[in-house]
């Protein structure tokens, strides 16, 4: 089952070590406690110290299981320049100890609730290591002195476009720089509605950027043919009528951000243009998440639209 998951395909590593993940939540949910927890974790429980044979096999399992994201790992920390104390190793381990653990709460809760909870930590604890890495444990001096941005050699030349009227509607907050990892919470909230709202256009989603002087909006939502009949809580919004640069983005939507710095600080400098920004809390770039995108693994058609001039 996981030889053939479809993370196995994406071309980067750490996407596949996310998305490893997210897939380990994926199949939680309608399944039997003893379909998802696992046989080996509960046996070497209760025979470790008295059958050295069965706990000798039951490490063979779970380390053998390991290895298979050791690899991706270890491929991750060498394309990211990651040089820190803990091994690839050490964290395809700590991965699987973490699991293990919320297949106990699982077992104890007697729903696979906490286990998803469990999951969602273990992937943000991950992104950190990768995409933020904690003093002594930075990316490599000659990576840096290099002036090469992880991610930035990926980013693909963009298409121009048109943009139409559209109007769009969905849940937004408010954020800054120190808040913004709340998004995908947003966008859990969001996915609940998906396909039950009134009016929808398609199966598209788009999640909306509306910069101010003192942080961004975010909107997660959908095109609608009218505002008559959305939930409580909805916010409206209608997209103007811009000429765009349209960047593909290849991987997780856990890099996106990465695309987008690439965007702002690499591309938009050597163009021969600017951002289109309206005023101060307008509808500014914004995430286009195509009918192809797969929201269990994280990845598929994803584009960011930039307004220009």
């Amino acid at each position: 089952m996981f030889a053939s998951a479809p993370y196995r395909e994406l071309p980067d590593p750490l996407d596949r070590v996310l998305a490893y993940l997210d897939f380990r939540k994926a199949i939680l949910p309608g399944r039997p406690l003893s379909d998802f927890t696992c046989l080996v974790g509960t046996m070497v429980q209760e025979v470790y110290d008295t059958n050295p044979s069965i706990r000798e096999a039951c490490d063979r399992s779970i380390s053998g299981h390991a290895a298979t994201v050791e690899a991706d790992i270890a491929d991750a920390m060498q394309k990211y320049g990651i040089v820190a104390e803990w091994t690839a190793q050490s964290l395809a381990l700590y991965m699987q100890a973490t699991l293990q653990g919320a297949f106990i709460l699982a077992k104890a809760k007697g729903g696979p609730e906490i286990a998803a909870a469990c999951i969602d930590h273990l992937h943000r604890y991950i992104e950190m290591l990768f995409l933020n890495p904690i003093p002594g444990e930075h990316f490599m001096t000659e990576v840096r002195q290099q002036g090469v941005k992880p991610g930035s050699e990926e980013l693909e030349a963009p298409r121009f476009e048109d943009g139409r009227p559209m109007l769009l509607a969905g849940l937004r907050g408010e954020y800054t720089m120190a808040t913004m990892r709340e998004i995908p919470a947003l966008w859990q909230r969001f996915a609940a509605y998906l396909g039950k709202i009134p009016g929808q256009v398609r199966r598209v989603a788009y999640g909306v950027c509306f910069p101010s002087s003192e942080g961004f909006g975010y909107m997660a939502g959908v095109e609608v043919r009218s505002a008559e009949g959305l939930p409580e809580g909805f916010s409206v919004v209608t997209m103007p009528v811009e000429r765009y640069a349209v960047f593909k983005h290849r991987g997780h939507v856990s890099k996106l951000s990465e695309t987008c710095r690439a965007i702002e600080h690499e591309w938009l400098p050597r163009s021969q243009h600017s951002f289109a920004l309206g005023t101060p809390g307008a509808p500014g770039f914004f995430e286009r998440y195509g009918e192809s995108f797969d929201p269990e693994v994280g990845a598929g058609d994803v584009e960011v639209w930039v307004p220009i001039r």
